[in-house]
């Protein structure tokens, strides 16, 4: 697995029936639109919300027929180091996510560095990845924070009835 390639990702993704199902190949961890980093008030981890550069293959007919173009995910970290270090404020840019392999013992762990314009992020995690509260939204001009959205999970549905991201403070969303 070492070195890591720009897809490799997709290896270290844990429960990712939901995500691979949408798409032939998951794209790359580049050129992403970096929402919003959430850090866990419960241990070490960090969430990552972000809109990946190419909309699902494989959308459900809801999205298509909604006409949906844009598609973003929550990717948590866990296990995070206390080497975290971040630099800027995410305010939409757009990133790149490098994943690199890192030894420390026995542990399979990994180095992430997210860089774009005036904002990098830098720590070392477990070497797996969750993705989660994926969604579809029209881009048509509309503020991505207000659009409206067609939740992937049951779960996400029924939390959200006005098909609007949660603020940041919803704790339901964001920290689950």
């Amino acid at each position: 697995m070492c070195p890591m390639t720009a897809d490799a990702w997709s290896e270290l993704l844990v429960g990712s029936e939901r995500l691979t199902a949408l798409y032939s190949e998951l794209p790359p961890l580049e050129g992403l639109v970096l929402r919003s980093v959430q850090l866990s008030p419960y241990g070490a981890g960090v969430t990552l919300r972000v809109e990946l550069p190419r909309f699902p293959d494989d959308a459900p007919p809801a999205w298509v027929e909604a006409g949906c173009d844009r598609f973003e995910a929550q990717i948590e970290f866990m296990g995070v180091g206390e080497d975290l270090r971040m630099r800027g404020v995410p305010s939409g840019s757009v990133v790149d996510i490098v994943l690199d392999c890192y030894a420390e013992g026995r542990e399979r762990r990994i180095a992430v560095a997210v860089s774009g314009p005036g904002l990098s992020l830098d720590f070392t995690a477990h070497a797996a990845l969750k993705v989660g509260h994926l969604n579809a939204y029209c881009s048509g001009g509309a503020d991505p924070s207000t659009a409206r959205r067609w939740f992937e999970s049951r779960l996400d549905q029924h939390l959200n009835p006005e098909r609007v991201l949660p603020p940041t403070t919803a704790k339901a969303f964001y920290e689950r």
